[in-house]
């Protein structure tokens, strides 16, 4: 078993879907408990939800879900590719929960545009401090030095650390090729691009996994999109579909004052409600309307993903396929709808993944994607691929 821990959602599901594309069984927990059942899975990842915690209790529950783990031959610690996050807590977490003794770091993903040069990351070339991540309203990253990320008060020793330049896919798997799979003293840390290396290492299954009790899945009669990273690249997204002429529903104040009155929501909830019995797709997202910019304002509130899951869970019989974006926001919406795991299918583009959404008394059709990135498209994307799927019921891998 390969086995995976994330600090996020979206984390989880892109640290697990390169090995689902490559045809190999992957599931996704949600809760640490789960890793006491039985997973006949050939990739096992868990979201421990850490990514707003304080550093030693994220760096607790990453010792914790390690120890669960410590027997399996390969075991990933995904990072952020913009290194957003407790980065050095967690890893230190899963090396003294592992027992493993070094963690060989490559936090580049070439497909998103994300590169490690001489031990600094860059987006497009851009040095992580010049863009748009150091503004990040929860998480902003002032440093793209890789090193600095990953030590610190509460980070691993650098006698510890093994950390690695890439641009390209080729580099990621020059790096997994002179390294070797199998090592039990190894620690591997890195985002989606080293996850996919990892996985065409691996190559194919020589025989199917299935997952335990293997979920149906068809294509959804009606799909809910769900945008809520504050990234700027999901504003062109959001526009994309509608400019499709699928409606979009936006939850204001785009940032979500604590005074956002109930009275509002439940108007929200009846526009949403109508679209949906309307329309096969319908976009629901505290992202602003083209050409609107919100009052800045100082600090954070989670309280837009919390009320943008509030509201489809309200409306969750009209909608069996969701589309959401925004690690936070689509761990709240799943929580909100009492899921218990996701299994995969694959990916839509790199970082993109697809698959079943487990819920309590039915499967949905999930795609989902971290904020900060992506092309215009990609969520027309991810919406056309739920729609390939058979319109009967057909067993996941």
């Amino acid at each position: 078993m390969i086995a995976i821990l994330a600090d996020d959602l979206t984390s989880a599901l892109d640290g697990a879907a390169p090995f689902a594309a490559c045809g190999r069984s992957a599931r996704v927990l949600l809760h640490p408990c789960a890793l006491g059942q039985q997973h006949t899975t050939d990739v096992l990842a868990i979201d421990l939800d850490t990514r707003f915690l304080p550093p030693h209790r994220a760096q607790a529950g990453f010792r914790r879900a390690a120890q669960a783990l410590r027997h399996v031959p390969v075991l990933l610690k995904t990072i952020d590719s913009t290194l957003r996050g407790h980065l050095g807590a967690e890893t230190l977490g899963a090396l003294d929960g592992s027992g493993r003794q070094q963690a060989l770091v490559a936090p580049a993903f070439p497909a998103a545009g994300r590169t490690t040069e001489q031990g600094c990351q860059r987006v497009h070339g851009m040095p992580l401090e010049q863009t748009v991540f150091a503004s990040d309203p929860r998480t902003p990253v002032t440093s793209s030095v890789v090193m600095a990320r990953m030590g610190g008060a509460h980070g691993v020793h650098a006698q510890r650390l093994s950390i690695h330049d890439a641009a390209t896919d080729a580099d990621l798997d020059a790096i997994v090729a002179t390294t070797g799979l199998y090592r039990p003293d190894l620690l591997w840390v890195g985002s989606p691009g080293l996850a996919g290396a990892l996985a065409r290492a691996h190559g194919a299954p020589t025989r199917p996994a299935a997952p335990t009790s293997p979920p149906r899945l068809r294509r959804p009669r009606r799909t809910l999109v769900v945008v809520g990273s504050l990234h700027p690249a999901n504003g062109d997204q959001v526009e994309e579909l509608r400019r499709a002429g699928i409606p979009v529903v936006r939850l204001l104040p785009p940032l979500g004052e604590p005074g956002l009155a109930t009275a509002t929501l439940q108007a929200l909830l009846t526009t949403l409600a109508q679209a949906l019995t309307a329309h096969p797709v319908v976009c629901l997202t505290s992202t602003p309307a083209p050409g609107h910019h919100p009052p800045r304002r100082t600090g954070f509130s989670a309280q837009p993903a919390q009320q943008l899951a509030w509201l489809a869970k309200q409306c969750a019989a009209q909608w069996d396929g969701l589309v959401a974006t925004g690690g936070d926001t689509a761990r709240r919406v799943i929580e909100a709808l009492q899921a218990t795991h996701l299994d995969l299918l694959g990916e839509v583009a790199p970082g993109v993944p697809y698959g079943a959404l487990q819920l309590p008394t039915r499967t949905l059709a999930f795609a989902t994607k971290a904020g900060g990135f992506g092309q215009p498209d990609t969520l027309r994307r991810c919406i056309e691929q739920l729609h390939t799927l058979p319109p009967t019921e057909f067993s996941t891998p």
